[in-house]
């Protein structure tokens, strides 16, 4: 009976002991799973001036915990100043908060592959400076953007410009085309010229969404995207999905039934 008992008691011991385990490694999971939300549009494409801007300062302070990349035509400031005046002065009032971060300051959100170095250049020149006559002390670090806007001259031209840091994920939109799969957490994408940045890729594990040829698992952060980079050895996994301007979801993930719980969101600056 005495053998019985301890058999029973060192059974129960190797229970609280994989119990254990396993709330660690669901907590430091949870610790480790992010999302880079945010928007992109802008005059000359989407961005519904009466309002939108108001709607994304509501639901800045709405919601404490999101954080809000942002790739929005440059030029859509100037008419937003004129049209909703008391909606840009609140804005103003956020844009240097380390909860938002300007992420693509092209001009037009050019797709980078279709035209030439100079364009490219002007496109950030021309770009950059205008945001920053509206506001001044916003600073570029990352690249990203929404669709496929890349070529291979941009870790020169970025570095020129003081990034420090890329995105090379699109995963909502490949239907204008995507990176090839490679590598895990972050490269270093090099240019032609051998100029490096540091980057976040497409992950090798990335996979097309089922009976999709334009998103892959990674834009709703879904459990299955989490699993696959965590078995695939990445130790801080990250999805992404910059909403049209005009879309009312607030923050992007709230309303997914199969998003990973544990998802944390985050600026692209922020996960470097």
């Amino acid at each position: 009976m005495k053998l019985k008992g301890e058999k029973k008691e060192i059974k129960m011991v190797k229970f609280r002991i994989t119990s254990l385990l396993l709330f660690f490694s669901l907590v430091l999971t949870a610790q480790n799973v992010y999302f880079v939300d945010g928007y992109h549009g802008g005059v000359y494409g989407h961005y519904p001036l009466e309002w939108y801007t108001r709607f994304i300062t509501d639901n800045f302070y709405k919601y404490p915990n999101w954080r809000i990349c942002l790739e929005i035509e440059p030029e859509t400031w100037d008419s937003v100043e004129v049209r909703t005046p008391e909606d840009y002065k609140n804005f103003k009032k956020i844009v240097s908060d380390e909860r938002i971060e300007f992420t693509n300051p092209a001009y037009a959100q050019s797709y980078c592959y279709n035209i030439s170095g100079e364009s490219i250049i002007r496109q950030f020149q021309y770009g950059i400076k205008k945001i920053n006559q509206h506001f001044p002390e916003v600073k570029f670090s990352t690249y990203s953007s929404e669709e496929p806007c890349f070529t291979s001259c941009l870790p020169q031209l970025l570095k020129s410009f003081g990034f420090q840091y890329a995105v090379l994920k699109c995963p909502n939109t490949c239907w204008g085309g995507y990176t090839r799969a490679y590598g895990k957490d972050l490269v270093n994408w090099m240019g032609p010229d051998a100029t490096s940045i540091l980057t976040v890729p497409r992950y090798q594990c990335e996979s097309f969404e089922k009976n999709s040829t334009w998103q892959t698992i990674a834009w709703n952060n879904s459990t299955s995207y989490i699993k696959a980079c965590l078995e695939a050895g990445i130790k801080h996994p990250v999805g992404m999905c910059f909403q049209d301007a005009g879309w009312k979801n607030g923050p992007w993930l709230n309303p997914i039934k199969n998003a990973d719980p544990n998802s944390i969101y985050i600026t692209c600056k922020e996960y470097f």
